[in-house]
């Protein structure tokens, strides 16, 4: 390369004085060893824009051109995106040019190659001379950093969607980072948390007990968890199971902490819900779930990733105009929301509510869009269709277009009491009186307290209607009625189940204190506010008085209360604890 650069230069001008020729000969010796290194080298010389290349050059590029020809034919991408670099070094000013793409066609296959070029003048005595070109291959870093770009916006895309309050502590357990749900409801921003700390968030019953176990799970670095109370920004307290997890570098010393809230909510006032978070390729629109668990009601498999098929299939036909206008305004790049219905494998209706955001590349282009789904039941009254005959489609279809949520079985059996949260039984009889009062001894048994409404039209005589009621009966409804007949009657004594139970527990405010309770918990609690002991309970639950005292104990707590008597106005018992026990305060 350095005879073939001397060659083009002695061509280059017919007459050359001595001092032109010195000047040359040093600017060959002083670049030598620079055309030498491993980094591909362009020099550019003279008026004529000639270059000259090293063999790492021709690799990268590749160039198949012989050295000294003219920089615009031989590489004019290269030359077009470098043209202000190489002008301005031609003015004595060194620069760098970033980003440059050539599309390389290579035996093998054609790929898009990027470099990076730092220009430097090659100047004596004031005179730019040539102009040096080193230039470095980051393709593969261009694609790294486009990687690590998109994971952050989805990382941060998921902060925002999960309906957590996430935390990142350094090892004192000072604040170093927090997402915007939980600065909203918290009310501080980022500085103030650092700078406040966040044991003033805690409720004053608790704060003793939550700083206790956090100095000892600092201390061992070992994870922490917890359920307690936390402030709002109003001065409400909301109870949280709060989880922390130490976080260790590759010498396995910590260096922080991950943490993360999520709120319990109330069951008695809130209906349930489930939240997935996804990620879809734009490529098949294939949705993948990162959070699917036992819990999740749909998809009903529970897979990893649902195709889109599967997705359409899934909506009511009814609702697919709006899931579809939803997919379009995304295709735009623009963040959008859906609001849906699904009916799950068992035939469930669920209301589904989709927020999404596009992922766009540096480029413009949208590689994949990171969601949230909200999966609630269809409507907070439920009731078990029990119809063995297939007759009452119609009265489904009814109910749940009125968002009542339906539970279908076709069996009249022992099954019934595992269905929980029914409010009303509707049984689609053949209309026999003798079929009726079968019905109602089987979810008298199976469903107590539960009200049972009959649907048919029994040739029955008054006599026999009297003996259906007071079977269990609370309506008798005909096939040929309306739909509007048939929702009015069924809604009715859903609405009356609801206010029955309401009777049952004192308060809103208990209600809401009870419904952090497990039911064994709950249940030992009562038994032992009704009087009993540890050793009564557990030879009435069969459990070991251990046991009752384990789940006793985290009752309390949880209700944050120190003695059973404080517990006493949760409840109100019927009678005394039975078998003659005597009333033990705890």
């Amino acid at each position: 390369m350095i005879n073939a650069m001397a060659e083009g230069l002695g061509r280059s001008d017919q007459a050359v004085d001595a001092t032109g020729l010195a000047d040359r000969e040093w600017m060959i010796h002083s670049v030598e060893s620079m055309l030498r290194q491993a980094f591909p080298t362009l020099i550019i010389v003279g008026s004529q824009a000639s270059i000259y290349f090293n063999e790492a050059c021709r690799a990268l590029l590749p160039l198949s051109a012989s050295q000294g020809g003219a920089f615009g034919d031989m590489a004019p991408s290269l030359c077009s995106q470098m043209g202000a670099a190489v002008a301005a070094a031609w003015a004595g000013e060194a620069g760098t040019t970033d980003d440059i793409g050539l599309h390389i066609d290579r035996p093998e296959c054609a790929r898009e190659t990027w470099v990076t070029a730092a220009v430097t003048p090659i100047a004596r005595d004031g005179k730019v001379h040539a102009v040096l070109c080193v230039l470095r291959d980051v393709t593969e870093e261009k694609g790294l950093r486009a990687r690590l770009a998109t994971a952050e916006s989805t990382l941060d895309s998921l902060a925002t969607l999960a309906p957590l309050f996430l935390w990142r502590l350094d090892t004192r357990g000072v604040i170093r980072w927090m997402n915007d749900r939980c600065q909203t409801y918290l009310g501080v921003n980022l500085p103030q948390a650092r700078s406040e700390g966040w044991t003033g968030w805690l409720h004053p019953a608790e704060r003793d007990r939550i700083i206790a176990d956090w100095g000892r799970a600092v201390t061992l670095a070992k994870p922490f968890e917890s359920r307690h109370r936390l402030r709002s920004a109003g001065g409400v307290y909301r109870w949280f199971t709060i989880r922390a997890l130490p976080q260790f570098d590759e010498h396995g010393d910590l260096f922080e902490w991950h943490s993360a809230a999520l709120e319990v909510l109330d069951a008695e006032n809130a209906a349930p819900e489930r939240r997935l978070l996804w990620t879809v390729d734009a490529a098949d629109w294939t949705r993948r779930f990162l959070n699917i668990d036992t819990q999740t009601a749909w998809p009903g498999d529970r897979p990893s990733a649902m195709p889109w098929s599967d997705q359409l299939a899934a909506v009511l036909e009814e609702d697919r105009p709006a899931f579809r206008a939803a997919l379009e305004t995304l295709m735009t790049g623009e963040a959008a929301e859906a609001a849906y219905r699904v009916r799950d494998r068992s035939g469930s209706l669920l209301s589904v509510e989709d927020t999404a955001f596009p992922l766009i590349e540096p480029d413009g282009t949208i590689s994949r869009f990171v969601g949230e789904s909200r999966i609630r039941t269809q409507a907070g009254k439920t009731v078990l269709l029990i119809d063995p005959a297939r007759r009452g489609c119609q009265v489904r279809c009814a109910l749940e277009s009125d968002e009542v949520r339906v539970d279908v079985t076709g069996a009249l059996d022992q099954t019934l009491r595992t269905r929980t949260g029914v409010q009303t039984v509707v049984y689609c009889s053949d209309s026999t009186v003798a079929d009726i009062l079968r019905a109602t001894e089987v979810v008298g048994r199976e469903l107590p307290d539960v009200p049972l409404v009959i649907l048919g039209d029994p040739l029955a005589t008054p006599r026999e209607v009297i003996a259906l009621h007071n079977s269990g009966v609370v309506d008798l409804l005909s096939y040929g009625d309306t739909d509007e007949t048939h929702i009015a009657a069924i809604r009715a004594h859903c609405t009356l189940s609801n206010d029955n139970k309401d009777l049952s527990i004192p308060g809103r405010a208990t209600k809401q204190a009870l419904a952090r309770l497990s039911q064994r918990e709950r249940e030992i609690l009562e038994h032992a506010v009704s009087g009993g002991t540890s050793k009564t309970i557990g030879r009435l639950l069969g459990l070991s008085p251990r046991t009752v005292d384990y789940h006793r104990g985290k009752a309390l707590d949880k209700l944050g209360m120190r003695s059973v008597s404080q517990a006493e106005d949760l409840f109100t018992p019927d009678q005394p604890y039975p078998r003659g026990a005597t009333r033990r305060r705890q």
